[in-house]
């Protein structure tokens, strides 16, 4: 028999558990029928959500629920958005999503570097800061810890990187989500769609309002082999769970699996696939610690403030210049900055599926480049 602090912490999880996928749902229902709901975006409601229950009196989530939700809906998730994918259109749009890419990781190392050379001094452990936040802007944070544990980087200092992360990649993200394209939309050319869509309208047997969910069970079982596939590989290759290249490996099985058209037919696969990016947004949002975060106010906030912001600020120079239209611009700066989970909902809030397949593919390339160009940049500048 059960003891009572069991039944209870049992009943507590369920109970978290229903939060984290039940308002996800809701509002992926509302968006349609709700206008404050689509007004204000469910990616944007979701990060809301999360992080006001987070801050309740004697309200703590969790976090072996929450690492097992956000692991298993980003894997999830990336196969379902990539499976109605045609590659065909995709490669016509490959171009300007290569160089507007490659601006963004030439603009990191530029002011990763420039920046040391002028706060640097000030700043313990400088060169390793650099180099992690080049890995950081380049695939995601778990670049950024990558590189901090390959280079002996004390606790205290990666614990202040990764509160600057979170406060500063907060505010980024939100912009990203709302006044961007509409303010860069003034400046930048707008997206030319190519021919038909890339990935097809909703039709009404995969609207999410037409029948039982059980018809998105196709797409998911796929991801899940999938995602057992690539681990497996990954166990096999190196011994271990290697995230960066089970995101890699994840998002290149689905690309194939996009060549064959019955994938592309599966019902339900991508709004599926939004909806578990739903629950990743929600699921993060409860992880925040404003208290803790208040704990980067100071120059490692401002150290890391000035890359992102000079980083940006060249990439988008340039991107004008070279004439990169607003969507390709902002999508290859989610993949840049914040890594795959979060090329679909910036593509959701840009209203433009055509965008997501070059999207998760320049971050899955940055998830595999960044540990290579962090641990180089800071070994350049410290030795």
């Amino acid at each position: 028999m059960l003891a009572p602090d069991t039944v209870t912490d049992g009943m507590w999880l369920v109970a978290q558990l229903g939060f984290l996928l039940g308002v996800p749902a809701w509002l992926a229902w509302a968006e349609s029928r709700v206008r404050l709901v689509a007004t204000l975006s469910p990616v944007v409601l979701c990060y809301a959500s999360g992080i006001l229950a987070a801050q309740l009196p004697g309200l703590r989530f969790d976090a072996g629920l929450a690492g097992g939700l956000v692991a298993a809906s980003v894997l999830l998730a990336i196969p379902m958005l990539l499976f109605p994918a045609d590659l065909r259109q995709w490669a016509r749009l490959a171009r300007s999503t290569v160089l507007s890419f490659l601006l963004a990781v030439v603009a990191v190392c530029l002011s990763s570097t420039l920046v040391f050379l002028w706060l640097g001094r000030h700043v313990p452990a400088a060169a390793d800061v650099s180099g992690m936040l080049a890995a950081l802007y380049t695939g995601g944070s778990p670049n950024m810890n990558a590189v901090a544990l390959a280079r002996g980087v004390d606790a205290e200092t990666l614990l202040l990187v990764n509160g600057a992360d979170v406060m500063l990649g907060s505010v980024f993200l939100l912009f990203l989500m709302t006044a961007a394209k509409p303010l860069l939309g003034r400046w930048f050319p707008a997206f030319q769609a190519v021919g038909p869509r890339a990935m097809p309208p909703v039709s009404e047997d995969q609207d999410v309002r037409a029948g039982p969910w059980t018809l998105a069970a196709g797409p998911v079982l796929l991801s899940l082999g999938l995602g057992g596939l690539a681990a497996a590989l990954s166990w096999w290759l190196f011994g271990e769970l290697v995230e960066a290249l089970i995101i890699l490996l994840i998002t290149s099985l689905a690309i194939v699996c996009s060549l064959v058209p019955a994938v592309r037919r599966l019902p339900r696969s991508y709004e599926t696939g939004q909806y578990l990016l739903l629950v990743f947004c929600i699921t993060i949002g409860t992880q925040a610690d404003l208290a803790y975060m208040l704990q980067a106010g100071s120059v490692v906030l401002l150290y890391c403030g000035m890359v992102l912001v000079l980083a940006v600020g060249l990439h988008w120079l340039v991107a004008r210049l070279c004439r990169i239209d607003v969507d390709t611009l902002l999508i290859t700066s989610t993949a840049a900055y914040f890594g795959p989970p979060f090329v679909g909902p910036i593509a959701k809030v840009l209203g433009n599926r055509e965008v997501v397949v070059s999207g998760m593919t320049a971050g899955a390339f940055g998830l595999a480049l960044g540990n290579y160009l962090g641990l180089s940049l800071a070994r350049l500048l410290g030795g």
